[in-house]
């Protein structure tokens, strides 16, 4: 342990696991971001990661960790989450691995084709609810049985006889 680790931050701690629990309970997305960045070992990273997803961040932030990480595994688990068809595009043409460029194609075509059913981006998308399925009319909706028609018969209907 070294003496500086007593007064910063235990996210900044010389220890890694220190680092990782420090992570795990934090709440800022900005650090967890820059975290995810730049820290030298790559368990707390994927750990920073994991923490960030559970707190659901700005879209700049998984846009800033694919442009900047060097830690292609991290790029690759992110650009499988992003919804940013613009910045899935960028690293598709861009990125140094081939299997984090392929990782990006492949979310652009999930996206496309709505795979997994996410909401779509326009806004009319947004705003509209789906249709109600209208009710049967009265040519539709089966015959009802003799003993139903007395059960059926509302209360007012009673009091009427």
């Amino acid at each position: 342990m070294a003496i500086l680790d007593v007064i910063r931050p235990k996210w900044k701690s010389s220890d890694a696991d220190v680092r990782l629990e420090a992570v795990r309970e934090m709440d800022d997305t900005e650090t967890l971001c820059r975290v995810v960045i730049k820290d030298s070992e790559w368990f707390v990273r994927h750990g920073a990661l994991a923490r960030l997803r559970e707190l659901n961040p700005d879209p700049k932030c998984y846009s800033k960790i694919v442009r900047e990480s060097r830690d292609e595994e991290v790029r690759r688990k992110v650009v499988k989450i992003m919804d940013d068809r613009e910045e899935l595009t960028w690293v598709a043409e861009n990125d140094k691995y081939r299997y984090v460029r392929d990782a990006a194609e492949h979310r652009l075509e999930e996206l496309k084709t709505n795979l997994w059913g996410e909401p779509k981006e326009t806004p009319a998308a947004v705003d509209s609810a789906p249709e109600p399925e209208p009710e049967p009319t009265a040519a539709e909706a089966p015959p009802p049985s003799e003993g139903a028609s007395a059960a059926s018969e509302s209360p007012e209907s009673h009091e009427q006889r």
